[in-house]
């Protein structure tokens, strides 16, 4: 097996160059008056404040250089492809088991939305795109903080079943597979996340390119796979659209359903920027008395809620509410990974936790190029934090830490087993 076969656009300092200039160049040339036709928003971003987004971006982008060049020596290992293929029973009981804990998940999800009232009579309303049938189940749903979140477990599931069936060749895990992707759109559907199918689609595709590549074998236009994600990724968001909001409202402001596809998928992106532009206007920056969202995970773990405005007074997602509500548009209210930073840190603390993001973010597009576990468990999921840089701050969110808690534990388990006891020793490794 080839140890490093890669192609240019998993590279985390190019993918995320040209997704931030992208979101960026966008946001800053479409003029106001579109913003106010299209987003019901006033435009924020201008020639004084735009290097807000330029700085931070160029932090990343130099923190990924920097990696680049200080690993460009690190061998190749084996300990995990070795594992899969000499500790089979093993594998297959972690793999099983966070199976086991997403359906937990999943059924906590359906239990809460019956007690809610969802009927088949609801679920075909969704279907028809009869007007605010969606948001009826978001308002009535309550997630229980610590037990819903064992969904996100499909993630790690996703990625050590299919790490599994490209090195064994096999299909073991294709029908459990099914089970959680069914899910997981489904989730994606009633709920407006469709984030949780990028989490388990993307993924699934970076591990089965590269296993194909690392193994010799052809993927087919694989340098086109950025348009192809594009392509889909807006189908896949037109049609979800079309059942939420497309029938009961916009059908009658657009011309046509694909312009209004269009507008309102990139709209998310450029609308984080400017919204993220218009918190740092009002509040200034730094904005609270201690980090929280870059800490949000931590902030959030059960009981959590509101644990950090007891400690300081302080509700830092409420700042933003008011100023969404009173400045900006509820309808798009994500603040951008690229503005959140200033909050916790102020101007130059912001741009230092970047470029450690940039730093790290080559660290594990190294490592998982040459085949150390952490590396090849953690950075398929981590390009999904790249991609929605513009619009979120994926690798410190909530519904990010019960994977790669997951994917950290797993790592030092096989690792502490392969080096410690005898009995797991993995024959052709080489000691460290």
């Amino acid at each position: 097996m080839r140890k490093n076969a890669s192609v240019w656009w998993m590279n985390p300092t190019i993918l995320f160059a040209i997704v931030m200039g992208v979101v960026i160049a966008g946001a800053y040339m479409i003029p106001a008056q579109n913003y106010l036709m299209f987003y019901r928003v006033e435009k924020f971003i201008d020639s004084g404040n735009i290097w807000l987004a330029v700085y931070p971006a160029a932090a990343f982008v130099l923190g990924g250089l920097l990696s680049s060049m200080l690993y460009k020596k690190v061998k190749p290992v084996s300990v995990f492809p070795d594992a899969v293929l000499k500790r089979d029973t093993f594998i297959k009981f972690v793999v099983y088991a966070l199976f086991a804990m997403t359906l937990f998940g999943y059924a906590v999800y359906l239990l809460i939305m019956v007690r809610s009232g969802f009927t088949v009579s609801l679920f075909l309303s969704v279907i028809k795109g009869e007007p605010g049938a969606i948001y009826s189940i978001k308002q009535n749903f309550d997630k229980i903080t610590g037990v819903t979140s064992f969904t996100n477990f499909g993630i790690a599931f996703t990625i050590l079943a299919t790490y599994y069936q490209c090195l064994k060749g096999s299909k073991t895990f294709m029908p459990a597979f099914t089970v959680v992707f069914l899910l997981t759109l489904m989730r994606s559907i009633f709920f407006s996340e469709r984030l949780a199918l990028m989490e388990i689609m993307v993924p699934a595709i970076i591990i089965w390119i590269s296993m194909r590549l690392k193994q010799g074998k052809r993927v087919p236009f694989v340098k086109l796979y950025p348009l192809i994600g594009i392509v889909f990724v807006i189908g896949f968001f037109g049609i979800s659209e079309y059942f939420r909001s497309w029938l009961s409202y916009y059908v009658h402001i657009y011309p046509s359903f694909w312009e209004f596809v269009v507008t309102r998928f990139f709209g998310y992106y450029v609308t984080a920027l400017n919204t993220g532009t218009l918190y740092i206007r009002e509040l200034g920056f730094p904005s609270i008395p201690f980090p929280y969202y870059t800490w949000e995970w931590l902030w959030k773990i059960p009981p959590g809620g509101e644990a950090y405005a007891n400690v300081y007074g302080v509700r830092p997602m409420g700042l933003l509410d008011n100023i969404l509500e009173t400045m900006g548009n509820p309808e798009f209210n994500n603040p951008s990974g690229l503005m959140l930073p200033y909050h916790d840190y102020g101007f130059g603390g912001a741009l230092v936790y970047m470029a450690l993001l940039g730093y790290i973010s080559g660290v594990l597009y190294t490592h998982f190029r040459n085949n150390h576990t952490f590396g090849m468990l953690m950075y398929p999921i981590w390009i999904v934090g790249i991609l929605e840089f513009p619009r979120y701050l994926y690798f410190t969110s909530g519904r990010f830490f019960p994977c790669w808690v997951v994917l950290l534990l797993f790592t030092l388990v096989l690792h502490y087993n392969k080096r410690k006891i005898k009995s797991w020793r993995l024959s052709g490794v080489n000691r460290t």
